[in-house]
């Protein structure tokens, strides 16, 4: 019989009850430092980086590449 694969909803899940338990069982401190530095790390130390590059700035790029001088 064919094993049922997971979904995402249910990996993800099961990965944070995974999470959750490793930082009940650190102490307090070491929580927090954990904590902290995961949020930092999530949000780049305060900045965010742009969704998606600026096209343009790559056409004109490629455009003065082919620029041809007279």
């Amino acid at each position: 019989m064919a094993e049922k694969k997971k979904t995402s909803a249910e990996i993800v899940s099961e990965m944070t009850g995974l999470i959750v338990e490793h930082l009940e069982a650190m102490p307090v401190e070491e929580r927090k430092k954990r904590v902290k530095a995961f949020k930092e790390a999530i949000n780049h130390g305060g900045k965010r980086g742009r969704a998606r590059p600026k096209v343009a700035s790559a056409f004109r790029t490629r455009q003065k590449s082919r620029h041809i001088p007279a």
